[in-house]
């Protein structure tokens, strides 16, 4: 019956430490400030990348407001961003894209979901892919990259702030 209540305590003492963590991690998680359309497009001319308006490809749509493409030099990638309406749109938006990441993923994968405050990171690694969705309030980046380019585009999301 010992053995049994240590393993109790012990198992009680690990849930605990994990709510807590949780609950502090939400506390003191603070909002990310979102770069405009314009400020991807600028950032991401000064780092050379190609800029392409997408924006006329999504005007059907309605509830995307600017699209730009940004494509590396030798056009092997590209980093999408999108300034939609409002919050729940971009929100609606990133659950879809992650939906369509996650019906595609296969067997051999590497995720992270974060939903924080105002922002939401979701990140999937698979043996040959590297795809990324980030928002930051009415904003969303949309990564999906050959394995090979996943720290230059990871450096660039941290610069941009996502």
């Amino acid at each position: 019956m010992k053995k049994i209540t240590k393993i109790a305590i012990i198992i009680s003492v690990i849930i605990a430490v994990v709510v807590l963590g949780t609950v502090l991690m939400f506390a003191f998680a603070k909002n990310k400030t979102p770069i405009t359309a314009e400020d991807f497009k600028n950032k991401m001319e000064e780092k050379e990348y190609i800029i392409g308006d997408a924006s006329e490809q999504f005007a059907e749509y309605g509830y995307i407001n600017k699209s730009y493409i940004a494509a590396n030099k030798d056009y092997t990638y590209q980093i999408e961003f999108y300034e939609i309406l409002d919050s729940e749109y971009a929100s609606s938006f990133f659950n879809l894209n992650k939906q369509v990441f996650e019906e595609r993923k296969g067997n051999i994968v590497t995720e992270t979901n974060v939903n924080l405050k105002n922002y939401s990171v979701y990140t999937l690694s698979t043996d040959n892919k590297y795809r990324v969705l980030s928002r930051i309030d009415n904003t969303v980046i949309y990564v999906n990259v050959d394995k090979q380019y996943k720290d230059e585009v990871k450096g660039i999301l941290d610069e941009l702030g996502y």
